[in-house]
């Protein structure tokens, strides 16, 4: 079933999409709905539920979460772009923008998070409880109080 009559064809591949742009959707359900070929763009979502919902191949660049509950959530197989500054000429689906700038978790509740196989070269914490922390089995408070002891 579709949702609008109004078509129009998508410049880069030809294929005939729903026009929904500039539309507001309110109050409605996709649940076990399947999204595929979808251009969202400037899109906002608020009280939104993707419980057990399954997201592979996005591309999240320049995109800010607020308040979000994670609880058993993974990611898995996440990627910065091979390029040591932004610019232009990347990947298909992010119309030509490669963005490298870093990640950023703010006020974020992290705890009894499990970082496995990561490649955390050049991360910084500032100004975070590290209470219970441990790399590699060791913690850090105390690895951090024997350095500061030593000098």
């Amino acid at each position: 079933m579709e949702i609008t009559e109004k078509k129009v064809i998508d410049s880069k591949n030809g294929l005939e999409l729903q026009d929904l742009r500039d539309q507001r959707i309110h109050m409605a359900t996709f649940k076990g709905s399947d999204f595929n070929g979808i251009d969202m763009r400037e899109t906002k979502f608020a009280d939104t539920n993707f419980v057990s919902s399954k997201w592979e191949h996005i591309y999240f660049s320049n995109l800010q979460i607020n308040m979000i509950q994670m609880g058993g959530t993974v990611f898995e197989n996440i990627i910065r772009p091979k390029a040591e500054i932004s610019r232009l000429d990347g990947e298909p689906g992010t119309d030509e923008w490669v963005n490298v700038e870093p990640v950023r978790f703010k006020n974020s509740d992290l705890s009894t998070a499990v970082f496995e196989s990561c490649k955390l070269n050049n991360v910084e914490i500032n100004n975070c409880d590290i209470e219970g922390l441990t790399i590699n089995g060791v913690l850090i408070k105390d690895l951090l109080e024997n350095y500061k002891n030593k000098n």
